[in-house]
């Protein structure tokens, strides 16, 4: 399962914080195919979603596809030179 570190996911939630969006809300991991990377969008929770938590609210969501392509991955925070990103790297 990935691995999301504590600082990525108060990141996410300040995110989320930052749009004003609504507890139902998270944010989820969509492949861009186009690209080869990942995007994160603003969606609703589904039933069969893996949820990732910072506080008690849900922050991040998965379907069980990207649940399984990303099982071998850390999402963290990372200093570049536009400042601090979210950055996925293999365990």
């Amino acid at each position: 399962m990935l691995t999301v570190t504590k600082a990525a996911s108060a990141r996410l939630a300040r995110k989320l914080d930052k749009k004003k969006a609504s507890d139902k809300v998270a944010l989820r991991f969509i492949r861009d195919n186009d690209r080869g990377g990942w995007l994160i969008r603003r969606d609703r929770t589904t039933l069969s979603d893996v949820s990732f938590l910072h506080e008690g609210r849900t922050v991040l969501i998965l379907d069980e596809k990207s649940s399984r392509l990303l099982s071998n991955k850390i999402l963290d925070e990372q200093e570049t030179d536009e400042g601090l990103r979210l950055r996925l790297r293999s365990r």
